[in-house]
């Protein structure tokens, strides 16, 4: 499942940490992987694992008072996890990005600032795939 929010105004830096802190609890616990994407005042998230785990999990979700405006990109069965090495992980974008995720925006949206909501399911995916740490990790 991909999907995208809006954060509420003001969230902060220790708003983050403890949803990651929660989000690596509670997905180990019912084998959910993926990957969290945070800027220009977005979320953009892919959850991988069984379909009730996931559901359960985007109901939870909902209910969570940072954001608001969630939109589901896309939500169907994959070949295999693109994300294993994370039950969460979060990568956190801000406005002073460096070139090459300005490259990744304009190359995956078409917009010169992370802007989610104007992606396809494949365009989430690949974008998420190349900020991955793992992979970036990989590569050097």
């Amino acid at each position: 499942m991909i999907y995208i929010s809006r954060a509420v105004p003001g969230l902060g830096y220790q708003d983050l940490r403890d949803i990651m802190s929660k989000s690596e609890v509670n997905n180990s616990h019912v084998g959910l992987t993926g990957l969290l994407c945070f800027g220009n005042g977005l979320f953009l998230q892919i959850l991988e694992g069984s379909r009730l785990a996931i559901s359960q999990t985007y109901h939870r979700i909902l209910q969570d008072p940072r954001h608001h405006s969630a939109e589901i990109i896309v939500f169907e069965p994959v070949l295999h996890r693109e994300f294993v090495q994370w039950s969460m992980k979060l990568v956190q974008i801000d406005e002073n990005s460096p070139e090459k995720m300005r490259r990744l925006y304009w190359k995956y949206s078409g917009e010169v600032d992370f802007a989610p909501q104007t992606m396809t399911p494949a365009q989430c995916l690949q974008f998420m795939l190349e900020i991955d740490p793992a992979r970036s990790l990989a590569k050097v």
